[in-house]
Formats: C-alpha cells, sequence, structure tokens
C-alpha cells in the first residue's frame, strides 16, 4: 500500500465511509480533516493495510478493526472530536497529576484523552492485568491490539455464559492489581467494559480512568465495586461492597 493511495482512500470521503460500513451523518460526525489526518498517520506509520470490519461505535467513539500488511489485527479507536462532552471529560483529568500541566481546552480535549487511555493501558499492562496492548497513537486516533477471532471481536462480559465465581475472583484480582501496582482507578468499570477472550477478561475502555491521587479516586472506586457487584449479584456470586473495598485497597487479603 503506497502512501498515495492511503491517502487518497482517506480523503474519498465515499469509498472510506462505504469500507467502513458508516452512513453520512455518522461519517460527517467523525472524519473532518484533523481525524482523517490522524488516522492517516497511524496508518503510515504501523503499516495498516485495511480496514476489516467495524467492532464498536459509542457516543463518544468508533472503533474497527485493522489489519496491517504482516497480516497482524489492530483495534483502531477513533474519538470523536464532535460529541466528547467537555463538562464531563474533565472530572476525570482534572486533579489527576499526570495530565496538570497539559493545556486543556475543547480543541485539544479529545486529545489529551486519547493519550490518557493510551497511558492508562501502559501502566496497566505492565501490572499484569490483562488489557489490550498500546501501540501508539497520534491526536483522536489510537491503535491498540484486536481482541476476538478473525471474524467477530470478543463478547463483553454480559453476554457470555461462563463460571462466574471464577470471573469475579479473576475481575478482583486485577481490581487490586489496578489500585495497588498501576495506583489507579477504573472510574467505569461495569460488565459492558469487561471483554471476555480464552476464558479470561480483558479489562477495556480506560481513557477515564484516574490516579489513585485523584481527589475523587476513592469515589470512582466505590462506584466501580456497585457495578461489578451488582453484575455478579444477578449471576449467584456473592459480593460484599465493602469487603471488595477492602480487599482492593489492601486492607484485607483473599
Amino acid at each position: 500500500m503506497s502512501d498515495k493511495s492511503a491517502l487518497e482512500q482517506l480523503i474519498d470521503n465515499d469509498e472510506f465511509s462505504n469500507r467502513l460500513n458508516l452512513d453520512r451523518k455518522t461519517y460527517g460526525l467523525v472524519f473532518d480533516r484533523r481525524t482523517l489526518n490522524a488516522v492517516y498517520y497511524l496508518i503510515k506509520k504501523y503499516s495498516i493495510d485495511y480496514v476489516d470490519f467495524p467492532i464498536s461505535s459509542g457516543k463518544e467513539s468508533l472503533i474497527f478493526k485493522v489489519v496491517g500488511m504482516n497480516k497482524k489485527s489492530y483495534a483502531l479507536k477513533i474519538y470523536k472530536m464532535s460529541t466528547l462532552k467537555f463538562s464531563n471529560t474533565m472530572d476525570y483529568i482534572k486533579g489527576d497529576y499526570r495530565f496538570e500541566k497539559e493545556r486543556i481546552n475543547r480543541t485539544n480535549l479529545v486529545y489529551i484523552w486519547a493519550q490518557k487511555e493510551y497511558t492508562n493501558l501502559k501502566d496497566m499492562k505492565k501490572s499484569g492485568i490483562k488489557v489490550p496492548i498500546p501501540y501508539g497513537y497520534y491526536k483522536n486516533a489510537l491503535l491498540i491490539s484486536y481482541i476476538g477471532t478473525r471474524t467477530e471481536p470478543a463478547k463483553q462480559i454480559k453476554n457470555i455464559e461462563t463460571d462466574f465465581n471464577a470471573l469475579y475472583e479473576k475481575i478482583k484480582t486485577f481490581m487490586r492489581k489496578m489500585y495497588n501496582d498501576a495506583h489507579l482507578v477504573h472510574a467505569d468499570l461495569s460488565e459492558y467494559n469487561i471483554l471476555f477472550y480464552r476464558n479470561n477478561p480483558y479489562i477495556i475502555d480506560v481513557g477515564q480512568s484516574v490516579s489513585v491521587k485523584h481527589p475523587m479516586a476513592l469515589e470512582f472506586l466505590r462506584r466501580d465495586i456497585k457495578n461489578i457487584n451488582n453484575f455478579f449479584s444477578r449471576k449467584n456470586v456473592k459480593c460484599d461492597d465493602e469487603y471488595l473495598f477492602n480487599y482492593i485497597t489492601g486492607d484485607v487479603n483473599d
């Protein structure tokens, strides 16, 4: 794939939108000139050959399975420039010492969000938590490892049947590692952002994750615990919010 052909594919709205199975309204919300440039940068740097299929579409981002010239599969996450809410997002950036020197405004907020997710994924991966591998980011585009089979992405845990007691134990361990080793709180953990692949949970969507030093870290942690325990309680797993909080923060052992 030459640089010229890749750029032409991105700039040609009809072709690119058709390849991504996007309608015109969705395409216009996502692929402005800045986003096209960001996507092109990652395509060029990581030798992406083609877009395979869409993985998910949310209010704030789109994710696609893409394939490199070496046949390796990746996930390309594109944050929408027009829909990331400034006021909501600032709760997760303001107070995080890692980004306190960043000049934050509506223009570069999405860029910081992509950088934040990349940084959080690196820290979690280093701490032994199963997450997508972060390869690189540029502006509002993030390239991570793809989790799933050749034909379909891994399912969210809300859509699987498994031994939920065993799964709960693994997620408890990940939450504890996240807090004590990565020094992070997910801040939006639920059955919607944990994937299940090859009998293991994978934590995803960590852009909002905050340092344990964040002034709202414990509040976010308790919310995560409530979400996770509510889900597993419905699967007949014995859960206790206060016990899990103490387990995660290191006050008790299992």
